[in-house]
């Protein structure tokens, strides 16, 4: 190989390590234990957010945020409680008059055993003492009234089965309604996302049309929109093009310039880097690398928010940025 060929594969691992160091991207900082806010799940996608908290709102915990359409939750809520009384004052009425023929069953059944001790009483009686056409006739009668306990046993059966029948048939209806209205309930309760800390509420942009998300916008279901930041605890997310993916490593020291406050800087560590790529519609075609960075210095008295943008450099010898 020739010394110029040498010289020439020299400077251009140079310029490609000139490069790397060089790399920027775009970031923004953000809340590492903010609160997601996705759209609630319902019945139809996408939904609409009928009441969103604007932009920038300060909440406090339990207060709350987004509020969907239910849908027919509340109506057929109402339908429920009236159906669940009516059933259960019909089912009452029901299973009273099994239990009334249950009675007259057990009542018919005792009877049948009077008349049975009889038949034997009077089919015990030696034949010498009777005439041949009574003792043909008690014989007779006690083979009736034999067939008959047994008839009245088997009705006394049935009418209890009834009963019992009845009571569980009665039972499973309450249960469908009950289960049925605490599903209506998590409808119109689900319909609602409330603060789980306090903190400030920030909209999302929706990734397809790029628009933010506010009150009487579209959203799918289970979608994030926003979230519920606070201004303590704060990182910053970045964003590499496929391109630019090589030239950050998970550990690698960063130094961060913030766009509202010309002339900070701060030094972050990368925590940890995306798989795979996805698409940025707003940002056009590419596809990007999600970056986690935390602080690895302390921004001193610097006012930061969450959702600040940020201009990330690799810096993997710098020493520590230090706050003009």
């Amino acid at each position: 190989m020739r010394a110029t060929d040498v010289a020439a594969i020299f400077v251009c691992g140079v310029c490609a390590a000139a490069c790397v160091r060089a790399a920027s991207i775009t970031g923004e900082v953000r809340a590492l234990e903010a609160q997601p806010i996705y759209t609630p799940p319902s019945n139809s996608s996408p939904v609409v957010l009928r009441f969103y908290v604007p932009d920038g709102t300060e909440v406090k915990k339990n207060e709350p945020l987004l509020r969907i359409d239910p849908g027919q939750a509340g109506a057929r809520l109402r339908t429920l409680e009236s159906d669940y009384e009516k059933a259960e004052a019909k089912a009452a009425a029901e299973i009273a008059d099994r239990r009334v023929k249950a009675i007259d069953a057990e009542l018919a059944y005792v009877e049948a055993e009077a008349v049975l001790g009889k038949a034997r009483i009077d089919a015990s009686l030696p034949r010498e003492l009777l005439s041949g056409l009574d003792y043909d006739r008690y014989r007779g009668d006690l083979e009736r009234a034999e067939r008959d306990l047994i008839l009245k046993r088997e009705q006394l059966r049935d009418a209890r089965a009834a009963v019992e029948r009845r009571s569980k048939d009665a039972q499973l209806e309450l249960e469908r309604i009950r289960l049925e209205q605490e599903y209506q309930q998590a409808q119109l309760d689900n319909a609602e996302v409330r603060a789980e800390r306090d903190g400030v509420v920030l909209h999302g942009f929706d990734p397809w049309s790029g628009q933010r998300f506010d009150e009487g916008s579209s959203a799918q279901m289970g979608q994030m929109i926003g979230e519920v930041a606070t201004i303590h605890n704060l990182g910053v997310r970045a964003y590499a093009l496929e391109s630019e993916r090589d030239a950050f490593k998970r550990g690698d020291l960063v130094r961060i310039d913030f766009d509202a406050l010309p002339g900070v800087q701060a030094t972050g560590r990368i925590e940890s880097i995306s798989a795979a790529p996805e698409a940025r519609q707003t940002w056009g075609t590419g596809r990007y690398f999600t970056i986690d960075i935390r602080f690895a210095t302390d921004p001193g008295k610097a006012r930061l928010l969450p959702g600040m943008s940020t201009r990330v450099r690799t810096l993997r010898d710098a020493a520590p940025a230090s706050k003009r």
